[in-house]
């Protein structure tokens, strides 16, 4: 601690602070122009995509557990525009509370003319051995597409969906070379709880990395149907704990492209959920990269190096003051001053990137004004501190629980796999408390019903 506190090492602590800030000042810029640029071409395709809806999709959504707004997804999901699509719906058993709701909420949908050509209502039929109950539903799903099917689209049990989104959806994943295309999510805390804002501004930086690394959103994915097929999606998340992070590697293998749409950015209003829930949702965001995304060394080195270096910076400026080195403590206490200006700097910057991109699919985010700045300036700190145990559980956890059941991270015939803890679980086994708010792609007036995608589960 001495001689971190002292005038040399205040000077090094204070350039490893700088150097670690301009990469990602840089990224953020790049991330506002992708963002920008794929907003003016989203624009300007506008009459173009309306040639995309006759092609035929399935959406498949899998069910464990009933989330209170499920009913309004159905019934989301039945005012879709596009015209040539099926729905699977691949629920835990017959035994779980998602089946009546699901069963009776198709039927009447479909009586009432909804806008899928077909529907199917299906218990999962095999229990894995290895991989989550989520991935198990997946691939059932997968192995029985229509042969004409070309885009599958994955949609989360709490999605409220735009009446446009599958058309999107299908007319950016068949653009040239492009295999699979999802969106993002964005959250706007509605009552502004610490929580809520530092979920929020951990999710801004996560959006930029996921963007940079093209690591996929599983709420809200399209794949086309031949680069699933050309990269062996199905046998990829046999062993796996989600389909989202284990599609980028096999899709690039193959020779295929993952884009980032922005129009697609879902935004949620959640603001319930507490200091430790929030913890663990944001390690098992981490832990997903870890077992399934090449990228991982380098989202582990941002996260575990910023934190060093913040919490050696502040062991440092609290040590030159106690020895009366004011000028060590002002030039690390500035260096960290600025390191966190910046970072809600690049906060701003991306919002206002999301806000045009929400914009040009009709629908509103409010501006970041002086108050909020200050406000979310305030609560870097906490996210930061959030962010570095988070991670570092990431980085050690050999277990993680998902919906009620616990998955240990094992390695299975030579590469990393979740195996569900105590062995399979029986049908209808018990499942945590559902989320209490969905995400909400909210349109751009006022008394606009709610329509849009949601952010992933955040229960423990």
């Amino acid at each position: 601690m001495t001689a971190l506190a002292h005038p040399s090492g205040a000077a090094v602590l204070a350039l490893c602070l700088g150097a670690l800030l301009v990469p990602q000042v840089v990224l953020t810029l790049w991330f506002a122009r992708i963002v920008r640029l794929r907003t003016g071409e989203f624009v300007g395709r506008g009459t173009a995509r309306h040639e995309s809806a006759a092609i035929p999709a399935e959406v498949v959504l899998c069910l464990r557990g009933c989330d209170a707004t499920l009913p309004d997804v159905f019934a989301a999901l039945a005012r879709q525009s596009h015209r040539a699509w099926r729905l699977r719906v691949v629920v835990d058993s017959t035994d779980d509370p998602a089946w009546p709701v699901a069963e009776a909420a198709v039927t009447r949908l479909a009586g009432e003319g909804a806008s899928w050509n077909g529907h199917a209502v299906e218990p999962l039929a095999a229990r894995p051995s290895r991989g989550s109950l989520k991935c198990a539903s997946l691939r059932q799903a997968l192995r029985s597409l229509a042969p004409e099917t070309r885009v599958v689209a994955l949609v989360d049990a709490d999605c409220v969906v735009h009446v446009d989104w599958l058309h999107t959806m299908v007319d950016e994943c068949l653009r040239p070379g492009v295999g699979a295309v999802s969106g993002n999510r964005w959250y706007e805390p509605v009552r502004g709880s610490s929580p809520g804002v530092v979920r929020a501004l951990w999710n801004a930086g996560a959006i930029v990395q996921m963007t940079t690394f093209g690591i996929p959103w599983g709420g809200s994915l399209a794949v086309r149907r031949e680069a699933a097929d050309a990269c062996g999606w199905v046998e990829e998340i046999e062993s796996t704990l989600c389909e989202d992070t284990a599609l980028a590697a096999p899709l690039a293998r193959s020779g295929w492209a993952y884009r980032f749409v922005p129009a697609l950015t879902a935004v949620d209003t959640d603001d319930d959920i507490g200091w430790g829930a929030l913890t663990r949702w944001i390690a098992r965001q981490l832990l997903t990269a870890r077992l399934h995304h090449p990228a991982w060394p380098l989202v582990a080195a941002h996260g575990l190096g910023t934190s060093l270096v913040l919490v050696a910076g502040a062991a440092a400026a609290l040590g030159a003051w106690a020895v009366g080195d004011h000028a060590s403590c002002a030039v690390v206490a500035g260096a960290v001053l600025i390191y966190e200006v910046v970072s809600v700097l690049m906060v701003a910057i991306i919002a206002g990137a999301i806000r045009a991109a929400a914009a040009a699919a009709g629908r509103g985010i409010p501006p970041f004004s002086a108050g909020r700045f200050i406000r979310w300036g305030a609560l870097i700190p906490a996210t930061q501190a959030v962010y570095a145990w988070a991670m570092a559980h990431a980085v050690t956890a050999r277990s993680i629980e998902w919906r009620g059941i616990v998955y240990d991270v094992e390695h299975v015939d030579g590469r990393t796999a979740v195996v569900i803890a105590g062995g399979t679980p029986p049908r209808g086994a018990a499942v945590s408390r559902p989320r209490r708010w969905p995400a909400r792609w909210f349109a751009g007036r006022p008394d606009a019903v709610a329509a849009g995608v949601a952010g992933r589960d955040p229960q423990p």
